[in-house]
């Protein structure tokens, strides 16, 4: 790779990525609309909005950025239903914004984050092919961005790949977080009581799983496709993975009643085709992941 630029490179998955490729003495450009300051010789931070293409051409042509991954958005279902507009602005307009400055400094390798959001609700694995029936705002702005670089690809010779990503969790993640909840409740010695949601489904996937999709979507030439699923080694039902915390953390309490949460009822992302196409297989199980997760969770508030 020469330089990478990444959106939103001081988001939970940005800093994953930034700090990965850094170690392996790739130059990465964050480019966030916050101010950050570089964290090592192979990192420039660059202030600036997803709107101002010429800054954007500018910040591509200055550092010989030769590809693109776009963490930058309005990153969670419920925000989305609250603030429609501002996440339409965010997510589609941003996103197309970021498109035409690539195109127009003639670059072409982006990968996007997309989410299992696009699917809503539905019955059993899906795969990449299924009706897409989104839910809630976010989830149409995650399939508007995947169309636009689909679009971007046919008309403009573009290689735009879209990341259909499941549910994340592990260690630093500030977003609304089941499992982080319940892991931070008992290690205080405390009950965890929930009424509603323990046969929900998760398809969850450790964020080092992530970034080790995104680098692979990065890298890869000649893709078949250009949205895939990303999750980890299987969906689990809550009751599950409390089955889980209750084995790594003895005498934990824990009450979760049946039935489903607001959120979209699926049953998982099919992941024959990140295989096939990106050679993506997940990394860990659940229960490895969760170990690690709490341990974590002792000494960190994150």
């Amino acid at each position: 790779m020469s330089a990478v630029m990444i959106t939103g490179g001081l988001g939970y998955v940005g800093r994953y990525l930034t700090q990965k490729l850094s170690e392996q003495g790739v130059h990465v450009v964050s480019y966030n609309r916050d101010y950050s300051e570089a964290k090592s010789e192979f990192m420039t931070a660059v202030q600036g909005e997803l709107f101002d293409i010429p800054k954007i051409v500018r910040t591509i042509q200055k550092f010989g950025v030769d590809r693109v991954i776009h963490t930058a958005a309005m990153s969670h279902p419920d925000l989305s239903i609250e603030l429609p507009i501002t996440t339409v602005a965010a997510n589609i307009d941003g996103t197309i914004h970021l498109l035409e400055a690539m195109r127009m400094a003639g670059i072409k390798k982006l990968v996007n984050f997309s989410s299992e959001a696009v699917y809503g609700h539905v019955e059993g694995v899906v795969n990449e092919q299924a009706p897409a029936n989104p839910t809630t705002p976010y989830g149409v702005t995650k399939l508007a961005t995947e169309h636009f670089g689909r679009v971007y690809n046919e008309l403009y010779g573009m290689e735009v790949v879209s990341l259909r990503i499941a549910e994340v969790y592990g260690p630093e993640n500030k977003m609304p977080q089941i499992l982080r909840d319940i892991l931070k409740t008992v290690h205080r010695g405390e009950k965890f009581t929930l009424s509603s949601g323990g046969d929900h489904r998760f398809h969850y996937i450790h964020v080092e799983d992530v970034v080790r999709a995104v680098l692979i979507a990065a890298e890869a030439k000649d893709i078949k496709g250009s949205v895939f699923n990303i999750a980890g080694d299987r969906p689990w039902r809550l009751h599950e993975a409390v089955d889980i915390i209750r084995k790594l953390i003895p005498g934990a309490h824990i009450e979760i009643g049946g039935g489903y949460w607001h959120l979209d009822r699926q049953g998982g992302g099919g992941l024959s085709a990140a295989g096939g196409g990106l050679g993506y297989r997940a990394g860990g199980t659940l229960e490895r992941g969760m170990s690690h997760y709490s341990d974590w969770l002792i000494d960190h508030e994150y």
